[in-house]
């Protein structure tokens, strides 16, 4: 691996700016769109507001665990239990990935309005992550323009933006990806037993707060371990690398066995989501609790329900899931596509050809009150930057040789993050390619910056 070039003044007012720029942004959003932090903004663009309605009726009508129910009882009781799918009453869970929760859990045990602190720090580590993709892009790209751009268009990217007032898992996520992109790619590069067991820790916390990033994590890890022959006392800085990936893990994993007595590092709903994406009604996208019984034959879905360990009611499904991928293949194989499509643009663009939702428009949600110009041009702007983050990554992914050692880190993480999604399922929004997006981000500027003469032959070429 080369070295980036030096960090001299110059990038440092850059990283001012970028950071800078990017906390304006999001803070100005919270402050006119979500009420200063406290109100529920009227755009969504990862998914549903969550909601704690207690009583069985909302359990029998809308996807179970919201994140209110998990906090309530982790708050409460010191539990992380909630309404499972396929369960009959609230039970210790994992079928969700915990970390998110767990922070939110942490504020709201405090005297603060929970709300409103979690959407800040939200704003704090979006603009964190601006900052940090840009130190990333310059030791992949080894250069200061392409840095910049990529911070800049991390700071302006408004599906971030509009994501940094909703109360789900997308801001963190992508701040710990790109935490995990620049640890990796400086422990690879120059070593340094801080930075590895910074990775490891990184990587750790990346896959608890969502599980789908679990593949991406292992073969990041095992790809640094690899990369450690090559740099000073490797050997010690791998051992680094992986004791924090294993510590970060270990206590769920030991929790969720003792729970279940089964081996769960971060979820047991592996198979479940495998069965929303390939049963015989799936089409790419999710299924509420009431489409996912249907999906089930009645005998199997007594079964289901019957079953109080819910890491053994979920693996009962894989067993559906290889049945009916023997029996149709064609069938699971377009399903594939659609969960593709719908990875990209969120199963609602099909139904309504919207990447946000207009949550103000649902009588039964009470939102903040957002100026007329933003609701009336923001999804312009996520359709317009979407389509060309897409078109301009790809030339940047071909322009840059994606697979030298400076940019592997990156390579892996762009084929690994949606692959859980394209063999299981989508959501009804971006969610799930939110944190992708930092690497269409970072090819996206390169893409432009070969623009500038000198800069594509700046990088390495061997």
């Amino acid at each position: 691996m080369t070295a980036p070039p030096h960090f001299g003044f110059g990038s440092f007012v850059q990283l001012l700016l970028v950071v800078g720029l990017a906390a304006g942004l999001r803070g100005g959003y919270l402050n006119v769109a979500a009420d200063n932090g406290h109100g529920l903004p009227a755009l969504a663009v990862q998914g549903n507001p969550p909601t704690h309605v207690p009583g069985e009726e909302r359990l029998r009508e809308q996807p179970p665990s919201g994140l209110d129910d998990l906090v309530h009882n982790l708050t409460e009781q010191g539990e992380f239990a909630a309404r499972a799918p396929l369960s009959r009453q609230p039970e210790p869970t994992a079928h969700v990935a915990p970390g998110y929760y767990w922070l939110v859990a942490q504020v709201g045990s405090l005297d603060v309005s929970r709300d409103a602190v979690v959407r800040w720090a939200q704003c704090a580590l979006g603009a964190l992550t601006a900052g940090c993709l840009f130190l990333f892009a310059r030791r992949v790209f080894g250069n200061d323009v392409t840095a910049l751009l990529t911070g800049l268009l991390a700071a302006l990217h408004p599906f971030w933006i509009v994501n940094t007032a909703e109360l789900n898992d997308g801001v963190v996520t992508t701040f710990l990806l790109a935490v995990a992109l620049l640890l990796g790619t400086r422990g690879g590069q120059a070593g340094g037993a801080f930075a590895s067991l910074l990775f490891g820790l990184s990587l750790a916390g990346l896959a608890m707060v969502r599980a789908a990033t679990l593949p991406f994590a292992v073969v990041a890890l095992l790809w640094f371990l690899y990369q450690c022959k090559y740099v000073r006392h490797g050997w010690f800085n791998a051992l680094l690398a992986l004791l924090g990936f294993g510590n970060g893990l270990a206590p769920w994993a030991v929790r969720n066995w003792n729970a279940f007595e089964e081996p769960a590092p971060i979820v047991t709903s592996a198979y479940l989501h495998a069965w929303i994406g390939n049963n015989p009604s799936a089409t790419g996208g999710p299924l509420d609790e009431t489409a996912l019984r249907k999906s089930l034959p009645p005998e199997r879905l007594d079964e289901a329900l019957a079953e109080s360990n819910q890491a053994k009611r979920y693996a009962a499904l894989g067993r559906d899931v290889l049945e009916e991928v023997r029996g149709d293949p064609t069938a699971a194989i377009t399903r594939r596509w659609q969960a593709g499509m719908k990875f990209m643009v969120g199963a609602e663009w099909f139904a309504t050809q919207r990447l946000s939702r207009d949550l103000h428009a649902d009588a039964e949600v009470e939102t903040a009150a957002a100026p007329e110009w933003l609701t009336a041009n923001c999804e312009t702007w996520l359709q317009a930057s979407l389509l060309a983050l897409v078109v301009l990554a790809l030339l940047g992914w071909r322009w840059s040789h994606a697979w030298q050692s400076n940019s592997r880190l990156a390579a892996f993480a762009f084929l690994w993050l949606p692959l859980p999604y394209l063999l299981t399922h989508a959501e009804e929004l971006s969610g799930p390619r939110l944190p992708w997006d930092a690497l269409l981000i970072c090819y996206s500027a390169y893409a432009v910056s070969c623009l500038a003469p000198g800069v594509a032959g700046g990088e390495e070429t061997a």
